[in-house]
């Protein structure tokens, strides 16, 4: 006989009531049990498919209620577990929900954490949502908002990270479900899942995000002013899907928010920043989003925009090589753009370099779309990109670059000069001005601004500044005012000149002069004024030296009118052929003074020496009287007083120095050296022959005082001041020969101090003595009365018989040498010298090969 088994609906007291006892009991594992059985006799029974819950439910709701506070985790799991069967399979009745929300909250929605088990937590929020997600398209849940305010406002900051999730997707979807009374509990949402922003896993932050996007949405205008600073702050996460997150919120709140009117100045700043973003997503994301919103702004305000819609011009010839916003985005910058612009200011004195980088890229977007809309604001952006231009970190610089070059698109030079002219002292404004310039209309700053501007940097407290940042952007903006003006700077060609030659004269390294080089090159084109920069120099080398006023005793090294004349006297080439007689007074003030700065006075007569020796170069197109007073002046009045002997080591080094340029002034063929040293010279020529002394009479007024002079230096305590000495009688002795001024008395004057530097201390001033007796000797007048000159013939001839037997062998052999060539002076007498001490000399062979020589000579 067969048993029929009971349905549950016919008696549910009766089947369920065993597990219910065991409920009571204090085994854990009868517990569970038992909840297990109520659960398949609920739900997996066959018998019980159609089962009419609303009977079961009044019956067991209690204890299973009671059981979501088990001490067993397991019992706990199986209760929510049944709970949830019956949200997911009752009718929609708000009877049910006021028996399990109060439960729901006492576990989960407490201040303090009621439920210990981060699992039964999860799958507690999941019922949450269960029951969220049945009731949504009733308004059943709205007397249960303050109970689900509590649950998802405690569970949103979770120590657990899926219910984390959990509890957003939740309060995400509480807001679509409860639109019109959500509001008034939207704020207790805000800072608890504000917490949530700086978790560690990106999907809790994204997740926030997205709840916070739909609080603000479905809130209070408090929701907003809470959230809009953390939201910004989220653009400088390191995860993309966090920053994009971020930008598609803000653009949905610019697209759907009811009171985004009021707050177009604090959203603004976060979409444009995304339009920067180094992840193209994101960029790409913003962009759309921006696209729509400026549509969408258009569409609201059709009436107000009529006109400018009516007459809606084409992208403006003069315009930067982007995509440019439409009407709505460039309408919405302007009207907002005075309130984001201080905000920009005060950032870019942070000390965060990542904050400073976007808001500089903020800048660019913000002048882009506000087009000509910046001016009211113009003194604002200058002070914002001057602080931005000085900043560390070149990533911000490049991005001022970028802003300052588009303001110039879109700003007037009447409007951005005014601005800048006061600044332009500190080097961060030269480079805005710079970028400035490179977005400017040519013809526009060649009418409003250019003299203004060449005029202001060519002053000689600006040009002359040594510093290096000063000085590229100097250059910088000279060279973006010549590629922007072309020809029209023609008419500041001396203003541009000036401040290019004085920075060439005087960098603080080799990059910054070639960059002023470049843009002398650059200026010469401009001007037209032939293939090489001497034609340029020709032009303007006048000016710089008439502007050389400042006293000689004050300069220095550094000092700028030094470091300009040195510059010309080095460069200047041809072009100084015309300008002798402003150099001419310029070195007598420098180097005759006897109180300035030995340096100074060494250099100018190093370039001085440089400037004679190649003269070639240098004054084949000067006339010749203006040469020869010129080197009346440089000859009597710089180089003779700083020969005369005085104390000191100083002075030594002067003596030097001067006896030096001398010797190049004295040179015929300068780049053949009298002596056997060292061979120099660039190995520049020119067809023309330059001769400093082409007569007779432009160099005899000089000797009686120059003799004197060289021959006292021969006898100097500076070994360098005698061999130059000693070569200065040889080139003087060569020119005067060939000018026919080389008296005996001038060769017996010069002679015998030149005899004596045989015994010299230093092997190279003996070779230069010998070498220069020879020079002296081989120009004597002819004839050369031996008879009445016989005294000077014999004491020369002793002295170099003598050092025949010099130690040193290579020296022996240069005397040798010396004698054979001077031995046509007097061979007769030289013989008897020989023969008459042969005897008493060790080196045999150099005494019988001059005795040889002699023989075929006699």
């Amino acid at each position: 006989m067969t048993t029929t088994k009971r349905r549950l609906q016919d008696d549910v007291r009766g089947l369920l009531e065993p597990h219910i006892s065991a409920l009571q009991s204090e085994s854990k594992l009868t517990r569970k049990h038992a909840l297990v059985k109520i659960n398949e006799e609920i739900f997996e029974n066959a018998l019980n498919e159609d089962c009419d819950l609303t009977i079961v439910f009044p019956e067991i709701y209690a204890y299973v209620l009671k059981s979501f506070s088990d001490p067993s985790e397991a019992g706990r799991e199986v209760s929510a577990q049944i709970i949830s069967n019956f949200i997911e399979k009752l009718p929609l009745n708000d009877y049910y929900l006021t028996y399990i929300v109060p439960v729901l909250v006492r576990r989960i929605g407490c201040p303090e954490i009621v439920e210990d088990s981060e699992e039964i937590r999860l799958i507690l929020m999941e019922l949450v949502h269960k029951i969220i997600e049945k009731y949504k398209v009733t308004h059943l849940l709205s007397p249960f908002l303050n109970d689900l305010t509590s649950i998802l406002s405690k569970t949103s900051t979770d120590p657990f990270h899926k219910v984390k999730l959990e509890a957003c997707e939740c309060i995400i979807l509480l807001t679509k479900v409860l639109q019109r009374d959500f509001h008034f509990q939207s704020e207790s949402y805000v800072k608890p899942v504000l917490s949530n922003f700086p978790h560690q896993h990106y999907r809790v932050r994204v997740a926030a995000i997205r709840a916070i996007g739909a609080i603000v949405l479905a809130g209070s205008a408090k929701c907003f002013e809470l959230s809009i600073t953390p939201m910004a702050g989220k653009l400088f996460d390191e995860n993309t899907q966090v920053r994009l997150q971020v930008t598609l919120e803000v653009g949905n709140w610019m697209l759907n928010y009811k009171d985004r009117y009021s707050f177009w100045h604090r959203m603004l700043p976060l979409l444009l920043t995304s339009l920067s973003d180094a992840i193209a997503d994101v960029r790409q994301t913003a962009t759309k989003l921006w696209t729509d919103i400026g549509l969408q702004y258009m569409e609201e305000n059709e009436e107000d925009l009529k006109k400018k819609t009516d007459f809606l011009k084409d992208i403006p010839s003069h315009y930067p090589d982007v995509n440019r916003p439409n009407l709505g985005c460039r309408v919405l910058v302007q009207s907002n753009i005075g309130k984001i612009v201080p905000a920009i200011g005060k950032e870019m004195d942070g000390w965060q370099a990542d904050a400073r980088l976007r808001v500089s890229q903020l800048l660019c977007w913000l002048i882009l779309c506000a087009e000509e809309g910046c001016t009211q604001h113009a003194n604002t952006i200058v002070r914002t990109m001057l602080r931005g231009a000085a900043d560390e970190d070149c990533r911000v610089v490049l991005e001022i670059k970028r802003a300052a070059e588009l303001f110039g698109y879109f700003i007037t030079p009447e409007t951005w000069w005014p601005l800048l002219e006061a600044d332009v002292d500190a080097w961060c404004a030269l480079l805005v001005l710079a970028n400035i310039i490179k977005g400017s209309r040519g013809e526009l700053v060649a009418q409003k601004a250019l003299p203004e501007i060449c005029k202001e940097l060519a002053d000689p407290d600006r040009c002359t500044v040594r510093k290096p940042k000063y000085q590229t952007h100097l250059l910088q903006v000279c060279e973006a005012l010549m590629d922007l003006c072309g020809e029209a700077c023609a008419a500041v060609a001396d203003h541009l000149f000036t401040i290019n030659f004085t920075v060439f004269a005087m960098p603080v390294d080799d990059q910054i002069q070639m960059m002023a080089l470049s843009n002398l090159d650059k200026l010469r084109e401009v001007e037209k004024c032939g293939r090489t920069l001497t034609s340029l120099y020709a032009r303007h080398v006048r000016g710089v030296l008439a502007r050389i006023t400042s006293d000689a005793l004050g300069w220095t090294l550094l000092a700028p009118d030094r470091c300009l004349l040195e510059c010309v006297l080095t460069h200047a080439g041809s072009a100084m052929g015309a300008q002798l007689h402003l150099i001419a007074p310029l070195l007598k003030e420098c180097l005759a003074t006897p109180k300035v700065d030995p340096e100074v006075k060494l250099k100018i007569f190093t370039t001085l020496s440089t400037v004679l020796l190649k003269r070639e170069e240098n004054f084949r197109k000067c006339e010749y009287d203006k040469l020869e007073a010129f080197l009346k002046i440089v000859i009597e009045e710089v180089i003779m007083p700083n020969l005369v002997w005085s104390a000191g080591r100083t002075a030594e080094a002067i003596r030097t120095a001067a006896i030096a340029c001398l010797c190049s002034a004295l040179q015929e063929n300068p780049l053949e050296e009298p002596l056997n040293s060292d061979k120099g010279g660039d190995g520049d020529h020119n067809d023309k022959q330059v001769n400093l002394f082409p007569s007779k009479e432009s160099l005899e007024p000089f000797l009686e005082q120059m003799v004197p002079l060289v021959a006292g230096l021969v006898d100097d305590n500076s070994v360098l001041s005698r061999q130059h000495a000693l070569r200065a009688v040889c080139c003087l002795a060569a020119l005067a020969g060939r000018r026919g001024c080389f008296t005996a008395d001038i060769l017996h004057k010069l002679y015998f101090v030149v005899l004596k530097r045989l015994d010299d201390s230093s092997d190279k001033v003996r070779s230069y003595a010998a070498q220069t007796l020879c020079a002296l000797f081989a120009q004597r007048p002819r004839p050369y009365d031996t008879v009445v000159y016989g005294a000077h013939v014999d004491a020369l001839y002793g002295a170099m018989l003598i050092h025949l037997d010099d130690a040193d062998e290579a020296f022996r052999n240069e005397m040798l040498d010396a004698l054979m060539k001077l031995s046509d002076i007097d061979p007769k007498l030289l013989m008897k010298k020989v023969k008459a001490n042969i005897h008493i000399y060790r080196n045999k062979s150099a005494y019988e090969r001059l005795s040889a020589h002699l023989e075929k000579i006699i």
